[in-house]
């Protein structure tokens, strides 16, 4: 299945892009949809039925110029946030196609199965989320590093930088 314009253009319209060619682009502006795991929610209607996706997903079937059901699985490779929506087709996307075992080795790589590691010490599903709100609150008036910053170590002190 693909978008409308119209799906295209009110998805873009909640994203909040970074000014550095590295940086995330965040799911963030609008009334842009945050599900209690951390990850973004985008609705569409098909045949009277609304439909949820996930922005990540979205973000990389655009770019990828596929159906938005291709994947099972659409991995953040480099910045491991779950309202990141970085993907033009470049070498900088922050968003991979992939399947649900090569995700689950990287989530092994990256020791967040061990509770005393990275995504288990803290960030957690609640943890996630309330990264993913203040991250969203911190860019409601646009891109600033400084509440970016502040927004993060008010969720997790020792939060690795984003972007």
């Amino acid at each position: 299945m693909h978008l409308t314009a119209d799906e295209i253009d009110r998805f873009w319209s909640r994203v909040v892009k970074g000014p550095r060619e590295t940086d995330c682009w965040l799911w963030a502006r609008d009334g842009a949809a945050i599900g209690d795991d951390g990850y973004g929610r985008f609705w569409i209607s098909r045949d009277g039925r609304q439909r949820v996706l996930r922005p990540h997903r979205v973000a990389w079937a655009l770019a990828e110029g596929v159906s938005i059901d291709l994947h099972p699985v659409v991995e953040h490779v480099v910045c491991d946030n779950p309202i990141c929506v970085r993907a033009d087709g470049t070498l900088l996307d922050h968003l991979e196609g992939s399947t649900q075992a090569a995700n689950l080795a990287r989530i092994a790589q990256h020791g967040r199965r061990d509770s005393r590691r990275y995504r288990g010490r803290m960030l957690g599903r609640e943890a996630m989320y309330r990264r993913s709100l203040a991250l969203r609150a911190a860019v409601t008036d646009g891109w600033d590093d400084e509440r970016i910053a502040r927004a993060l170590a008010s969720v997790d002190e020792a939060q690795m930088a984003l972007f």
